[in-house]
């Protein structure tokens, strides 16, 4: 029979799927710019937080799945400024957590350079790394430890002989959990945010050779560096993290100090009231007139229609501020009979995102040598095949040291949020790169009644329309929309669908004759 100890060991990771890791927010010198906002995320809730397949080949070991996508916003920063990433293990923050203590790992930061956020490939060549950290044999600790240690949050400096230019900056996590003597299923998360650095220079950049990788590409199965088991006692240590050595771009080439450049490319309009990731509420038109009051009206709640039915796993805290402060507030005044308007017209509403989960912590220093010397290239190993680990029975004997059992391998990451399950509910998965426009504070036709008509769903972020043109000339009711049914994505499962939304119907306006 199977030892007492295997069994406990076994037990023990039945859990671990329920467990997983997802990059959700990006602080910039300590502030934070919202979750989701600037950050190219899985918008499926069933499996955001799951690991990476098909490791060798698959262009979502660049930036996740559904990376290849550009998102609305690109989050600014400049030369020699802190950047910090934050990892939940639920993306909602709907209960604590950054990943099972039992996922242990190295962790690493990428760096691309791109002309057109929008049309240029994350996977392929151009990548870079500038900080990555293994096993501290000095603490005991792997990377992944520290990562939890301070409440997920892993701060770098963005390099300051970075030139100016547009950036997809990637977070690598890597752990072994799957990983024994006879199994090889290492578990990559990764995720990318856009940003735009003022950098110290205008030239290009140049990588040396050994340190350009292609992403897939940077890794492969049989490399050493994911062939590691952690179960092994004592480990065999030293361990050598994948992919290449780090570089960090020195200063120079091309014009130094100069005058700075605009960003073209994703910035947070002027205009826009609160953020969701990366949509965008901007101000209804002005009216002075009850049928103005109720188009306006239906121009927030089709915002907030589009709000719900994108937002992505880390949440729609930025949608219930909308509905809250912004178009209950009209709808009170034409239920009221308060038709000038809009209240508190162009106030920002403020920040809708979670607050950090604690100290932010300072930039991890760059590496010593990063940019001398040669990569290590990693030393490939046979794989061995992938069937489940079926070890010899062994007795127990409570005299001996109890050795960690090598854990059974997880199920497949696509699990209902966690646990498993999935009960079916849809997700959001529009994600777009169009930016609000100017509100058109256009006339209003006199007495009719509105109705809060289909709003497309591939679009994040939505513009008042002219209320000249497409309302109905009958009467009918204006409804608030409810979000799109969305997972946690970590945890114990399925988030339950929140209770959003409700009816108003208005007073009936008398059509001219």
């Amino acid at each position: 029979m199977r030892s007492t100890t295997l069994l406990a060991g076994l037990a023990a990771t039945a859990s671990l799927s329920s467990a997983h890791t997802i990059f959700t927010t990006l602080f910039v010198n300590d502030v934070n710019q919202g979750d989701g906002t600037c950050v190219r995320m899985d918008t499926d809730g069933n499996r955001c937080t799951g690991p990476i397949k098909n490791i060798n080949d698959s262009p979502d070991m660049a930036c996740g799945r559904e990376g290849q996508k550009a998102v609305a916003f690109t989050c600014p920063a400049s030369a020699g400024d802190k950047l910090t990433f934050e990892f939940r293990e639920w993306a909602d923050y709907a209960q604590p957590g950054v990943l099972d203590a039992r996922h242990q790992g190295p962790v690493a930061v990428y760096v691309k350079q791109v002309d057109n956020m929008a049309s240029d490939s994350a996977a392929g060549d151009g990548w870079f790394k500038i900080w990555d950290e293994g096993y501290d044999s000095s603490t005991g600790q792997w990377a992944s430890d520290k990562l939890i240690a301070s409440n997920g949050l892993l701060s770098v400096k963005v390099p300051s002989g970075l030139p100016t230019g547009y950036y997809l900056y990637r977070t690598e996590v890597l752990t072994f959990q799957n990983v024994t003597n006879g199994y090889v299923d290492p578990q990559f998360y990764v995720g990318c945010a856009q940003m735009f650095i003022q950098g110290s220079s205008d030239g290009p950049l140049v990588i040396p050779a050994d340190k350009k990788v292609s992403i897939p590409g940077h890794v492969k199965l049989g490399d050493k560096s994911i062939h590691f088991n952690i179960y092994d006692q004592p480990l065999k240590l030293p361990y050598d993290t994948p992919g290449p050595k780090p570089f960090i771009p020195a200063a120079g080439g091309g014009s130094v100090g100069q005058k700075k450049v605009a960003q073209t490319q994703g910035a947070v309009p002027n205009t826009c009231l609160v953020k969701n990731a990366n949509w965008c509420g901007v101000e209804v038109p002005s009216y002075t007139t009850e049928t103005g009051c109720w188009a306006a009206l239906k121009n927030c709640y089709d915002q907030l229609d589009v709000c719900y039915k994108t937002f992505p796993p880390s949440g729609a805290r930025g949608c219930d501020k909308w509905d809250t402060d912004k178009c209950k507030v009209i709808d009170a005044g034409c239920q009221s009979g308060k038709f000038t308007g809009p209240p508190n017209k162009g106030a920002k509403l403020g920040d809708a995102s979670v607050p950090a989960p604690g100290p932010i912590p300072p930039a991890k220093p760059e590496p010593k040598n990063a940019g001398g010397g040669a990569g290590t290239p990693s030393v490939p190993v046979p794989v061995p095949a992938q069937p489940n680990p079926d070890p010899e029975p062994v007795e127990s004997n409570p005299a001996e040291p109890s050795v960690s059992a090598a854990p059974e391998p997880e199920e497949d990451p696509t699990y209902g949020g966690g646990d498993g399950e999935d009960n079916g509910e849809p997700s959001a998965s529009a994600t777009v790169t169009e930016a609000p426009v100017e509100a058109s504070a256009a006339p209003v036709p006199s007495e009719v009644y509105v109705e809060l008509p289909s709003v497309p769903t591939n679009s994040a972020v939505v513009a008042p329309v002219s209320l000249e043109s497409g309302l109905p000339s009958t009467f009918s009711t204006v409804v608030a929309p409810k979000p799109t049914a969305t997972k946690g994505c970590g945890g114990k499962g399925v988030r339950p669908e929140l209770n959003y939304g409700y009816k108003r119907k208005s007073k009936k306006v008398k059509k001219p004759e």
